[in-house]
């Protein structure tokens, strides 16, 4: 159990981000021989703060026994670390850290054990700590596990992919708001979340126009000419049926990017 011996000793929770923190904590409090059962449901918390949950004992006689703490993530997308302290008033010492993902618990038992649990309920075992975006665009930790949430900040993971047909229709996609048609053996990919600078590395391949291998059905592609930024990408195919190369739509595109993203 948490001991809080002195009026200056209390029990709090440091959020890192702005989620939606429901904080539970069941307590003991004594006082010579009389011991009084206690509990403390703070309101959630909404902002990156500092928040008691456990009070101070009421006179110098008295002193509290902290036995259940619940930390729940009610955020629907935001992802929170938590810190939880016992401070004396002069002292701060951290207990415990975890990062809680929507949905997540953390809990400290009665018997003095502290558990993460996933949204389903579910026990996490000892993985050891989540990687941060700044860690997986390094890519260089070996002490830290990756979350689906994260994974595509590693820089050897493409940022964006698309396949889409001649009219703009994305027929299967990654991080794409929309394409556009921009005319024949032309089409804009726009990205989601956009990349830190127009310095990224893009792929481009097309399915060629029929099975049969003639002229006609060959098709080269390319990134057009100054057709690269942060969010968008224009994309260029043509045939060889003539002399002069002409542009000619393929049967579909399919784009591919890595780099840095904002």
């Amino acid at each position: 159990m948490l001991i809080l011996a002195s009026t200056s000793d209390i029990v709090r929770v440091v959020t890192g981000e702005a989620a939606d923190i429901e904080a539970h904590a069941s307590w003991m409090n004594k006082n010579a021989g009389t011991i009084t059962p206690n509990r403390t449901n703070t309101a959630s918390i909404t902002t990156a703060t500092t928040t008691t949950i456990v009070p101070a004992p009421g006179s110098a006689s008295d002193f509290v026994a902290v036995r259940y703490l619940s930390l729940r993530n009610n955020h629907a997308t935001q992802e929170c670390n938590v810190t939880v302290e016992h401070y004396d008033g002069s002292n701060s010492e951290t207990l415990m850290k975890c990062l809680l993902l929507p949905g997540e618990t953390l809990v400290y038992d009665g018997e003095g054990r502290w558990r993460h649990y996933n949204v389903s309920g579910g026990l996490y075992v000892a993985t050891g700590p989540f990687a941060t975006q700044a860690e997986m665009e390094t890519g260089s930790s070996v002490a830290v596990v990756v979350s689906p949430g994260r994974q595509h900040f590693h820089p050897g993971h493409p940022k964006f992919w698309a396949k889409f047909g001649t009219t703009g229709n994305v027929l299967d996609s990654y991080n794409v708001d929309s394409v556009s048609d921009d005319g024949t053996g032309l089409a804009t990919v726009t990205i989601g979340t956009n990349f830190s600078g127009a310095d990224w590395a893009c792929q481009v391949t097309t399915e060629r126009a029929a099975t049969a291998l003639t002229v006609a059905n060959a098709r080269d592609q390319a990134i057009r000419n100054a057709g690269q930024a942060a969010g968008t990408v224009q994309v260029e195919c043509w045939n060889h049926d003539a002399v002069t190369p002409a542009l000619a739509d393929p049967t579909s595109w399919h784009v591919v990017g890595l780099g840095d993203q904002a």
